[in-house]
């Protein structure tokens, strides 16, 4: 599974730019170097889109440098291609080098990188706009990939990070840990230690059998969804990895947990993976603590993740909206009677 020493690496300065080496990738797929190329997100890794004299597009993921293993995308890979043969949702291709291998390799000892090369997928990602529906349509699309991955022997086992408690926000956490942000007072330290000690119990209470626990997709976000047509494609399995399969939603929730429309949310979503999996009520009733490790997960990343812009334009009242989030977990009027608005949803 998942190695967060490594990963622990990965957000050391670098004395290379990893993040533009995309020309030496081009001749391994047999693309001109007089293509163009553009960014297109700069986070975990460095993504572009390149457009070829002759109007081709494709997508360039170039992996940060040990932030995952050799194996880890691979496995990544074959869940792609499981997904994509056996047509369980719509998500890119992959498109192989001129050598024939799904993952490319350039450079050695501390400047060997990896990258990834996929068909380009038009479409528009879904507005803000009538989330409810939108959340709907996404719990469903998750209900799928987990009948999906419970049932293929083959995809248990894949090499992939194992989102577990300590994975997510522990001291070695994979993105950071949110003890290590700066500038918090004593108090508000104390405030989330207390936030994060109850997730840890709730999560222990609720356990993982296998029906609760398996595959995810990890990041299956609005800004991951691509419309087009009346077709709905999936995008970016860079996170996929072995979590609660209600953590999937607090995934898509997240830097909106503390919207005043979650509970709205919380039904549309749930009320879509009913559709195709049934829920238990301790299902439902650990959303909360699944949002709450989400949230101090994300708290973490912002320690390590300084270089994105996304960071950069959300963290102004991030951490006062995740205290103020943590005291009504911890007292029980964050998504009061949920149980309640999904009946309803």
């Amino acid at each position: 599974m998942g190695d967060c020493t490594m990963t622990a690496r990965a957000w050391e300065q670098t004395a290379w730019n990893w993040q533009d080496n995309v020309e030496p990738f081009l001749s391994l797929y047999g693309i001109d170097p007089e293509s163009s190329w553009s960014l297109l997100s700069f986070s975990e890794n460095s993504v572009f889109r390149i457009d070829t004299q002759e109007g081709d597009v494709f997508i360039l993921r170039l992996h940060r440098p040990h932030y995952r293993s050799v194996d880890e995308i691979l496995s990544e890979i074959t869940f792609i291609e499981q997904l994509r043969a056996d047509n369980i949702l719509h998500t890119p291709a992959i498109i192989p080098t001129l050598a024939g291998n799904a993952l490319a390799h350039t450079g050695e000892g501390e400047q060997e990188q990896h990258a990834v090369l996929f068909a380009y997928q038009p479409g528009e990602m879904p507005s803000e706009a009538d989330l409810p529906e939108k959340f709907q349509e996404l719990g469903r699309i998750s209900a799928q990939l987990h009948s999906y991955t419970i049932s293929h022997d083959v995809l248990k086992r894949l090499n992939r990070p194992v989102w577990d408690v300590d994975v997510a926000i522990g001291e070695n956490a994979m993105w950071g840990c949110w003890r290590h942000t700066r500038a918090m007072t004593p108090e508000q330290t104390c405030l989330l230690d207390a936030a994060d000690r109850m997730v840890r119990a709730e999560l222990e209470r609720y356990g993982r059998p296998g029906n609760r626990w398996g595959l995810l997709h990890g990041d299956m976000r609005l800004t991951n969804i691509l419309h087009s047509g009346g077709q709905t494609s999936i995008i970016d399995f860079d996170d996929c990895g072995f979590g609660w399969h209600m953590y999937e939603f607090a995934c898509a929730c997240t830097f909106m947990e503390c919207s005043r429309d979650i509970a709205a949310i919380a039904g549309a979503w749930l009320k879509g993976y009913r559709q195709i999996r049934p829920l238990s009520e301790e299902d439902v009733q650990i959303i909360p603590t699944l949002l709450m490790l989400r949230r101090l997960l994300m708290v973490g990343w912002f320690t390590t993740h300084q270089h994105s812009a996304e960071a950069r334009a959300l963290e102004s009242g991030f951490l006062e909206e995740s205290l103020t989030m943590a005291r009504g977990y911890l007292d029980g009027t964050f998504l009061p009677g949920l149980t309640r608005v999904t009946e309803e949803a």
